[in-house]
C-alpha cells in the first residue's frame, strides 16, 4: 500500500523560515545504535547560503555539514536529537516494515510518500505518530499495482512527464536523439531542473524495481527523491 501524507514537523523548519525559497527533498534516512535518526536531503534554489547558516541555529539538530554541491544544489547530512518526535515516527517506520519513498518541503510543509504492507500497519504507524506528538493527515491511500504508473513506482508527475519526453524524443537512444537542452525546452524548464528530474527519477525507478526495500544506502554516496 502507498500512502500520501501531510505532515507538520519542526525539522528544518527554522532554516527554510529563513530561506522561504529553498525546497529541501530528502534522500535517505537511517538510523543506528548511537544515531537516534540522520537525514541526507538536497537543498535547492533560493538562499542557500542563508538556509546553510541557519542550519546551525536549528535546536531539533545535533550536528549538520554540507557533503555535496552540484548545479547549485547541496547535499546536506543531519543528525538529530533523540527527543525530536521524528525519532520516534522513524522507528515506528522501521518496525512496520516501511519505507519512505518521497520526502519533501517547499516552504508550505512536508509532503511525504511512504508505502506499507497492509492498510492495519498504516492505521498502527499513524496511531504511533500521534502518541509521540508527531502531526501528520493522511491526503490518499491507494494499492500500489492499481495505481498510475507514475504512482505505482513512486515518481512525482513532474519526474514521470520528463521521462517520458526525454524517451519519446530519444534521449536515451545510442546515438542520443536530442539532448538534454531539446528535452528541456518541450518541458519548459531549465536544463538543470530537466537534469534533476531524471537523476532522481531514474534513481526513484531503481529503487522500486531492482533494489531490495531494505537496502536503505543504495544510491549513498561513498563518503557517506526537488523538481522545478
Amino acid at each position: 500500500m502507498i500512502v500520501e501524507f501531510d505532515i507538520d514537523s519542526d525539522a528544518l523548519s527554522h532554516a527554510l523560515r529563513q530561506a522561504p525559497d529553498t525546497t529541501v527533498v530528502v534522500d535517505q534516512l537511517d538510523a543506528s545504535d548511537s544515531i537516534p535518526l540522520r537525514n541526507l536531503f538536497w537543498a535547492t534554489g533560493g538562499d542557500i547560503d542563508t538556509f546553510e547558516a541557519a542550519l546551525a541555529e536549528d535546536p531539533t539538530l545535533t550536528s549538520f555539514e554540507c557533503i555535496a554541491e552540484e548545479n547549485g544544489s547541496r547535499l546536506y547530512r543531519v543528525q538529530y536529537a533523540e527527543e525530536v518526535p521524528e525519532v520516534a515516527a522513524y522507528r515506528a517506520l522501521v518496525a512496520l516494515d516501511g519505507a519512505v519513498l518521497r520526502a519533501e518541503n517547499d516552504g508550505d510543509g512536508w509532503l511525504v510518500r511512504m508505502r506499507f504492507p497492509t492498510r492495519e500497519s498504516i492505521a498502527t504507524f499513524c496511531e504511533r505518530c500521534w502518541d509521540a506528538d508527531f502531526d501528520l493527515r493522511i491526503r490518499a491511500v491507494y494499492d500500489q499495482h492499481e495505481a498510475t504508473p507514475e504512482r505505482r513506482f513512486g515518481l512525482t508527475s513532474p519526474q514521470y512527464e520528463t521521462l517520458l519526453t526525454a524517451l519519446r524524443n530519444g534521449y536515451f537512444s545510442i546515438p542520443r536523439g536530442a539532448s538534454l537542452q531539446e528535452v528541456a525546452d518541450e518541458l519548459g524548464v531549465s536544463s538543470q531542473a530537466a537534469s534533476e528530474r531524471l537523476r532522481r527519477g531514474m534513481k526513484t525507478l531503481v529503487r522500486a524495481t531492482l533494489a531490495d526495500t531494505d537496502d536503505e544506502r543504495i544510491g549513498e554516496p561513498e563518503s557517506i527523491e526537488t523538481d522545478r
